[in-house]
């Protein structure tokens, strides 16, 4: 009987020590643990915080339309575009978060941030890969450069991805920054009234000059669909 006793408390014990490991390195949410280690919400990258009155001005200012509900805009949400406008200044970083498609909840990532340096940026969530079948769950960092290539395109470097406490590995940074620029660009060359004349990352914004559309609508978010 002490020996069945002692067999159970060993289990207990390596149940408990794995279920603090995965918690730790915040790729499992574990109940309890993962708020402990700091694990069940994004880093703090040192983003402004979303200007929501600054983006409602901006859309009056620009006569920016948007003709779907307001949960339709997401990041796992198709989008449309349509109508031109010109830009030339640099978009505060406060703005960018304020966007209907960077609060929009999603099936597979929520709280986005983004933190704008020169030439550089850092952007950070909550990925959950339940959507997909898998049972992870935990904050990621993802540091990337972009440079502006043509009119309707753009190249993103991706320097590092953490997901939680573990680094990606290199080779597969490398596949997924191939699959995004594949991604991008398919997508922008699609999109009407889109001219980039210039594009860069500057300290908290980015700097657009050219044309963007002005009316845009979204489908209700899908888990695996990209905007």
């Amino acid at each position: 009987m002490r020996g069945l006793l002692r067999l159970i408390i060993v289990i207990a014990v390596l149940v408990l020590l794995a279920g603090a490991g995965v918690a730790y390195a915040g790729i499992i949410q574990v109940p309890v643990l993962s708020a402990a280690f700091g694990m069940d919400h994004p880093a703090d990258i040192g983003s402004a915080k979303p200007d929501s009155a600054g983006y409602l001005a901006w859309q009056q200012k620009y006569g920016l339309v948007h003709t779907s509900p307001d949960a339709n805009y997401t990041l796992s949400s198709k989008h449309s575009f349509s109508g031109t406008y010109a830009l030339d200044e640099v978009v505060p970083e406060g703005i960018i978060l304020a966007t209907r498609t960077i609060r929009g909840s999603t099936p597979w990532i929520r709280d986005v941030t983004i933190n704008f340096h020169d030439g550089s940026a850092m952007a950070a969530g909550f990925l959950d890969a339940s959507p997909y079948g898998y049972p992870v769950a935990g904050p990621v960092k993802v540091a990337f450069r972009l440079v502006s290539t043509g009119p309707k395109s753009v190249t993103v470097a991706i320097d590092s991805v953490e997901f939680g406490r573990i680094g990606v590995p290199a080779d597969i940074v490398a596949k997924a920054t191939d699959a995004l620029n594949g991604y991008l660009t398919t997508r922008l060359a699609g999109i009407e009234g889109l001219k980039i004349d210039q594009l860069a990352l500057v300290e908290a914004g980015v700097k657009f000059k050219g044309t963007l559309p002005n009316t845009f609508g979204a489908e209700p978010p899908k888990a695996g669909q990209l905007p």
